[in-house]
């Protein structure tokens, strides 16, 4: 009854097909409990949230869920079918705060320069060394990994080019001199096989999947014990915890923080005065490489 309609109005928004998508699947399964959202109450949105982590659900996938419902209800407000939306403030009060909680869903570990080292150390192919040594380079998030194509390779300026992504404001990052090396070895491993001008590819020659770089982490950082499957996501060594590796190794080396920001891609919110003071790129380029850590043996 509802789900068409809202479908229609996300396409006419010009949401990405897969925001629609994503949505779609998110409001179909809570309008297959409640089919009608407008007799939803407290109780019922927090039996669906209990329901969700039930199923094993955490973090950002649940804040996943209530952005869809939102949406939903915003629909609902605009088209007449409701008073008012009632999923910011239920966010406010059961899931804004899962990201500080400490020790629980949404805090991710921190490994250190020698934990790093031994992934490289034990992973069995060029990939997989490339792949973690870029994260680790770079703190680029999965999406962004995935993301980028061989003509985004700047070896001439050791910069690497990142596509716009909703997520991101700075669309560059900087290459040192040991993942310089580890990327033109990949390049010729790369060559036999390449279909696609993505740069990370299977020896089938097409992308790799969306999840590869995360069972890779997965099945290298179990063997060495920073990786529990299954376990909670303190315990689980994933792409986003290279990130914080990156973040953290950078700082403790005494980086500037507005560089650090700049280089992650974060939001640079600014006083009036702060607009007119520009970051120059070869400034953070210089920071960067006198203070990202040395990975390889």
């Amino acid at each position: 009854m509802f789900i068409n309609g809202f479908t229609q109005d996300c396409k006419a928004r010009g949401l990405t097909h897969h925001t629609i998508q994503t949505y779609k699947s998110c409001c179909t399964d809570f309008l297959e409990r409640y089919p009608d959202p407008t007799v939803v109450r407290l109780d019922e949105l927090r039996s669906y949230l209990g329901e969700l982590r039930a199923r094993g659900l955490q973090g950002s996938t649940l804040k996943g869920y209530f952005a869809a419902l939102s949406s939903l209800y915003d629909y609902l407000v605009f088209e007449g079918i409701y008073d008012s939306n009632p999923i910011p403030g239920f966010n406010k009060r059961y899931l804004c705060r899962l990201k500080f909680q400490s020790g629980e869903e949404n805090t991710r570990q921190l490994i250190s320069i020698q934990d790093v080292s031994l992934l490289i150390s034990n992973a069995g192919s060029i990939i997989d060394i490339a792949l973690i040594l870029f994260l680790a380079k770079t703190g680029m998030r999965r999406k962004e990994l995935l993301s980028i194509q061989v003509s985004d390779l700047d070896f001439k300026n050791d910069i690497i080019r990142i596509p716009k992504t909703a997520k991101r404001s700075n669309r560059i990052s900087f290459i040192d001199n040991e993942l310089k090396s580890i990327l033109e070895e990949y390049l010729s491993w790369r060559l036999e096989f390449a279909k696609s001008p993505w740069l990370w590819i299977t020896s089938a020659g097409g992308r790799i999947h969306k999840d590869y770089p995360n069972e890779v982490l997965a099945d290298l950082g179990a063997a060495i014990g920073l990786h529990t499957p299954g376990g909670p996501l303190a315990d689980r060594l994933t792409c986003h915890c290279l990130r914080h590796f990156f973040t953290t190794s950078l700082f403790r080396a005494g980086m500037n923080p507005e560089y650090l920001k700049w280089l992650r891609g974060d939001s640079l919110r600014k006083e009036a005065w702060e607009i007119y003071n520009h970051i120059d790129p070869e400034m953070v380029r210089v920071d960067y490489i006198s203070r990202i850590p040395k990975l390889l043996n």
